[in-house]
C-alpha cells in the first residue's frame, strides 16, 4: 500500500504538551465552537427545582467504494448518508459549479457510522487529484482495518449532574456538566450537545439546565457520526440518573421511571413546538399496557427471588422509554 511506503519527517522542538484528555483541554480552553442554531435551550428554572428536594451529586465517565468520471459533469458513486455535502465539497476541489455535479449514493449499511463525513477526505482530496491528473475514472477502497481506525468511533465523554428530588421519586432540576472528547477534528461534533439534550429531555426533570463543553484533544482520530450519535450518551446519561435517584431513595428503579414520564403538559415544555396534540400523545397507556402484556411485575419479582437465591449468577428484566425528534430536510430530486 502507498501508505506503507510513506516517510514523513517532522520537527517536535517548541510544540506545546499534547492535550490527551477532557480536563487538559479545559485547562487549555480548547474548544469547537457551537453554532448558535445547534446550541440547546435550557429548561425552566434549576435553582428553584433545587429547593424542592433532596439533592445528589455525583460522576460519571463515560469513557468507501468510489469511482470517478471527469467529463463535463463530474460523476461520484459513493456509500455516503449526505451526498448533498459532498457535492458541494467536490465542486469546490475542482472549480466547478454544484449543477456540474452528480453524487449518487445506492446503498449505506452498517452500524459502524463515519458515513456522515469520513468520505469527503477520500473522495474530495486524493480522488480529485488522482482524477485531474490521470483524466480517467479512479476507484478508492478503504481496507476494513483503515476504515475502523480513521472512523474515530462515538464521542467520549465525562459527565457530572446534580439532582433534585422528592422522597416520592419524582424528580425536580437536573443540571448536568458535560466535556466532550471531539478528538483532533471537528467533524460532527458541534451538533453532538443538541443530539444528548434531546435524548435527556425524554423524562420530566422538572428543570433541566447544562453546561456542554465540545473539547478538542490530540487524539488523532476525530469522533464522528455513529448508530444515533449523541442520542445513545444522552439516553445513558438520563437512565443513570434515574438508577441513582432510586437506590439513594431505595425504590424501585421503574417506578421511578414511572413516577417521571412526561405528561402532555410537561412534554410541551420540554420538547416546545415538537408536542404535538393532546390525543396524539399515548406513550403513559402505552407504557401501561406494555407492563401488562409482558406481566413485567411478575417477572420482575421472579427474576428477584432467582437472585437472592443465587450468589453468582444473576438476572435482569427491565424496560425504559426512548424519544426520536424527527425531522425532514430538503434535498434535490435526481
Amino acid at each position: 500500500m502507498a501508505a506503507d511506503l510513506a516517510v514523513v519527517d517532522y520537527d517536535m522542538e517548541n510544540l506545546e504538551p499534547a492535550i490527551l484528555s477532557v480536563e487538559e483541554a479545559v485547562r487549555k480552553s480548547s474548544f469547537f465552537e457551537v453554532p448558535s442554531s445547534f446550541q440547546p435551550k435550557q429548561v425552566g428554572d434549576f435553582s428553584k427545582g433545587m429547593n424542592l428536594g433532596l439533592s445528589i451529586i455525583s460522576i460519571w465517565r463515560h469513557k468507501l467504494p468510489l469511482q470517478f468520471q471527469t467529463k463535463t459533469i463530474a460523476l461520484w458513486y459513493i456509500a455516503q448518508s449526505k451526498p448533498q455535502n459532498m457535492q458541494s465539497t467536490i465542486s469546490r476541489c475542482l472549480g466547478i459549479p454544484e449543477h456540474n455535479v452528480r453524487v449518487l449514493t445506492r446503498r449505506v449499511g452498517g452500524g459502524f457510522g463515519g458515513k456522515a463525513m469520513k468520505a469527503v477526505p477520500v473522495s474530495c482530496y486524493s480522488m480529485c487529484t488522482c482524477s485531474t491528473q490521470s483524466t480517467t475514472s479512479c476507484s478508492d477502497v478503504y481496507e476494513s482495518k483503515t476504515d475502523m481506525k480513521t472512523t474515530g468511533g462515538r464521542h467520549p465523554m465525562e459527565v457530572t449532574y446534580s439532582v433534585g428530588f422528592k422522597e416520592d421519586g419524582k424528580i425536580t432540576a437536573l443540571h448536568l456538566d458535560i466535556l466532550i472528547n471531539a478528538g483532533i477534528g471537528i467533524d460532527i461534533s458541534p451538533i453532538t450537545p443538541l443530539f444528548i439534550v434531546g435524548a435527556i429531555k425524554k423524562y420530566d426533570w422538572g428543570a433541566f439546565s447544562f453546561d456542554i463543553k465540545v473539547c478538542r484533544t490530540n487524539h488523532s482520530s476525530s469522533k464522528s457520526a455513529m448508530r444515533g450519535p449523541g442520542e445513545v450518551q444522552g439516553t445513558f446519561i438520563s437512565e443513570a440518573v434515574i438508577e441513582h435517584v432510586a437506590s439513594v431513595l431505595s425504590m424501585d428503579v421503574d417506578s421511578v421511571r414511572s413516577k417521571n414520564l412526561h405528561t402532555f403538559n410537561s412534554l410541551d415544555f420540554f420538547y416546545k413546538g415538537a408536542a404535538g396534540e393532546l390525543k396524539e400523545y399515548t406513550l403513559p397507556s402505552i407504557w401501561d399496557k406494555l407492563a401488562a402484556s409482558s406481566s413485567f411485575k411478575e417477572r420482575t419479582d421472579m427474576i428477584k427471588q432467582f437472585n437472592m437465591c443465587n450468589k453468582w449468577q444473576k438476572r435482569v428484566f427491565l424496560g425504559f422509554e426512548l424519544f426520536m425528534r424527527f425531522c425532514y430536510n430538503q434535498i434535490q430530486g435526481k
